[in-house]
């Protein structure tokens, strides 16, 4: 009798995606592709352009201040925490968040990354933390320029980069949460950014224990020799934890959001 040969083992049928609700373990909490997509799509010719716009007016104004009006440390140091952490910064912020978040949703292209195996907390810090390097280089290191051009003396450059980036992780956390959260997210952010910083918190002294403008300026008057003796909003301390927090804080609910979308959601 011959022996039938050994039946050849099946491949077993392909299983539906992974949700991406969480990342595999053992796996980095970013993810390159994102990354990577996130990187060619900020950086466009066109929203280069306009990424570009906000620093080349703040080293025109600049150069202005310093070829038309002597500036001593405390004025240029108002001039750059008033224009810089509260204009440069946070605009800066809100187009990256834009192009990268808001306009995903609007058009329906986050649905290419939603059906794929990523985790959505792992989608949304890839993109938080292309969105924060694009304020160092397009919003912080401009500024720094700035101060050394205008007065480079009582250590005012590096205090106003340090400033300037407290202010934008926390802008950074506040307007990613506010672009998965909201259908009008860019209608939200500026609402948040000339309400609440803008006006509110410059005029009700405890809202500034909330505001991203008034944690950036506390680090910028410590790390001053101009304003160190001066009273800070808040303390030190408190802002910089305050900003990290809120920024993981935004990354989170942004994920925790997208996770419990559906496709017909987006």
């Amino acid at each position: 009798m011959t022996t039938p040969p050994p039946a050849t083992p099946q491949p077993a049928p392909p299983g539906p995606l992974p949700a991406g609700n969480a990342a595999p373990s053992g796996t980095s909490p970013l993810s390159g592709p994102v990354v990577r997509l996130a990187l060619r799509s900020l950086l466009g010719r066109a929203r280069v352009l306009l990424l570009l716009a906000l620093p080349v007016l703040l080293i025109a104004l600049t150069l202005v201040q310093q070829r038309f009006a002597a500036m001593d440390g405390t004025a240029t140091q108002n001039f750059l925490s008033t224009f810089g952490i509260g204009v440069v910064v946070p605009v800066v912020t809100l187009i990256c968040t834009t192009t990268l978040i808001s306009t995903e949703f609007d058009d329906g292209s986050i649905i290419q990354l939603l059906v794929k195996p990523i985790s959505r907390v792992a989608l949304v810090l890839s993109k938080a933390l292309v969105i924060l390097g694009a304020v160092v280089v397009f919003g912080v290191l401009p500024l720094g320029i700035s101060a050394m051009v205008l007065h480079p003396g009582d250590g005012l450059p590096l205090a106003i980069v340090a400033g300037s980036a407290v202010s934008g992780v926390a802008y950074v956390g506040i307007f990613t949460a506010l672009a998965v959260a909201l259908r009008r997210s860019v209608v939200g952010a500026l609402a948040y950014w000339l309400i609440w910083e803008s006006t509110i918190a410059g005029l009700i002294g405890p809202t500034k224990w909330l505001s991203a403008r008034s944690w950036g300026t506390s680090v910028l008057q410590a790390a001053s020799d101009v304003t160190a003796e001066a009273a800070q909003p808040v303390p030190t301390a408190y802002a910089v934890l305050a900003a990290l927090v809120v920024l993981a804080g935004g990354v989170l609910l942004a994920g925790r959001r997208i996770v419990s979308m559906t496709l017909s959601d987006d």
